[in-house]
């Protein structure tokens, strides 16, 4: 090995503290038995410089090599906070989340930090829990967050975290709690008279989105009408689109299938003039999602929108994201008549979505167990098709429920499973039942909102 340089730079002082605090030592650890950790402290605040010898056993404690604490070498751990954040952010919009975790976890360890800069690590770091599928350690992360805001507002307050946190819970199957969550924001909005932003419009459209899966249509679609108003008065193309996109799944949803495509063309019109390449492809899935539910389906078109979909994910996207897409694969793949590739897609969607995403992994399942009826397999579709009512009948999504269950009735029924038919049946209608209680109960309109 060569002789260490006796000359450091003036980055050293920087580089030694910045890589002591990521290694987790103390200045009394660093110091050992030969130096003191008045030294250490001089030696980190650019008073002394190291000879050779001492350089070299400071690098030996701090697992490096001289060239790194000297500054010859970056490393994450020497890296200024601010680049480590960049690359944070670079990594987790290329899609590798654990390699963004690093850089945010690097940066979150340093002491002394601007509180902006730390606020955005923090953000950082939740994202790229979400987008590793690790969904409730980024709900518990975005709700801190937000917690956060009210005593500090500068630094931490963030639409963008309260849309994010809505919609981890969303994928959890929270629904209720989203509803929860965006009507306090919403309320919050009229209070300061902050409608005027495209991201409290696509909140609203989160909140419709919740209710729609909970079996309220009808308030789903009195919020999106709301929203599109708004939407237009902003003279904000972004936001009039994220509306169009759930609306388009509310006319699905009543049977005007030509008028939720229409509104979905509209809406990737938008999308995909920007730049927001994931936003664009789940749009081509829920464009796909529509043709294969025209009368009559278009499946071949709408597997063609559905890979494209999924190829603009590979990157982009989060794993629960695919998943999405992988469903409707399936049942691209079941209606042109290949139920080995139904099946194939059910189970990759499964993979995909990851065991917290709850709503999203019902749904694979029911794909699957539909795929899985076709092949003649009745014992595995009754299994799938049985987990997927249960899972969406805890988070109260009963219209879905009700479909999986009626879907096991069919399946039951062709078994020849006449009584297990019954049940699967009856099931469906107490779903069916509660979709209605929901309603009834539900206010006629939402609450007055602050003129946008």
């Amino acid at each position: 090995m060569s002789q260490p340089s006796q000359s450091t730079s003036a980055e050293f002082p920087r580089r030694l503290r910045a890589l002591r605090t990521a290694r987790g030592i103390t200045q009394r650890q660093l110091a050992g038995d030969n130096l003191s950790v008045s030294y250490v402290s001089l030696l980190e605040t650019g008073r002394r410089s190291p000879g050779p010898e001492v350089l070299q056993q400071l690098a030996d404690r701090l697992s490096c090599s001289v060239e790194e604490l000297r500054g010859d070498i970056e490393t994450s751990a020497t890296r200024p906070a601010a680049l480590a954040v960049r690359f944070g952010q670079l990594a987790l919009e290329s899609g590798r989340a654990e390699e963004a975790l690093d850089h945010f976890g690097t940066v979150l360890r340093t002491t002394d930090l601007d509180p902006l800069l730390r606020s955005d690590a923090r953000i950082g770091a939740a994202r790229a829990l979400e987008a590793a599928g690790r969904l409730e350690e980024a709900a518990r992360a975005y709700e801190t967050l937000v917690q956060e805001a009210i005593d500090a507002p500068t630094y931490l307050a963030s639409l963008g975290v309260v849309l994010s946190w809505c919609g981890c819970l969303f994928e959890l199957g929270q629904l209720n709690r989203v509803v929860e969550v965006g009507v306090g924001a919403m309320q919050q909005f009229d209070r300061l008279d902050a409608w005027d932003s495209d991201g409290a419009i696509q909140l609203l459209a989160t909140v419709a989105s919740a209710h729609f899966e909970l079996g309220d249509v009808g308030q789903a679609e009195r919020l999106l009408q709301e929203g599109l108003a708004r939407a237009n008065r902003m003279h904000s193309p972004r936001a009039r689109a994220s509306v169009l996109w759930n609306a388009s799944q509310i006319a699905s949803e009543r049977g005007r299938h030509r008028e939720a495509l229409d509104l979905a063309e509209e809406a990737l019109a938008y999308f995909r003039h920007g730049s927001d390449r994931r936003s664009t492809a789940r749009l081509l899935g829920a464009y796909g999602y529509l043709l294969l539910r025209q009368d009559p389906p278009r499946p071949v078109e709408a597997k063609e929108a559905l890979q494209e979909a999924l190829a603009g994910l590979t990157d982009s996207g989060r794993g629960f994201d695919r998943g999405s897409i992988l469903v409707e694969i399936s049942r691209s793949h079941l209606m042109i008549g290949d139920p080995s590739s139904a099946v194939d897609a059910a189970r990759q969607s499964l993979v995909e979505a990851g065991p917290e995403a709850t709503l999203q992994g019902a749904q694979a399942r029911t794909a699957l167990g539909a795929a899985l009826a076709a092949i003649g397999d009745a014992d595995g579709a009754t299994v799938e098709f049985a987990r997927a009512a249960e899972e969406l009948g805890r988070i109260h999504a009963n219209r879905e429920a009700a479909r999986a269950w009626a879907e096991l009735g069919n399946v039951l029924a062709e078994a020849g499973d006449a009584h297990g038919a019954v049940r699967a049946f009856r099931h469906a209608t107490a779903e069916l039942h509660l979709v209605q209680r929901h309603q009834s109960t539900a206010p006629a309109s939402p609450a007055p909102l602050a003129a946008g």
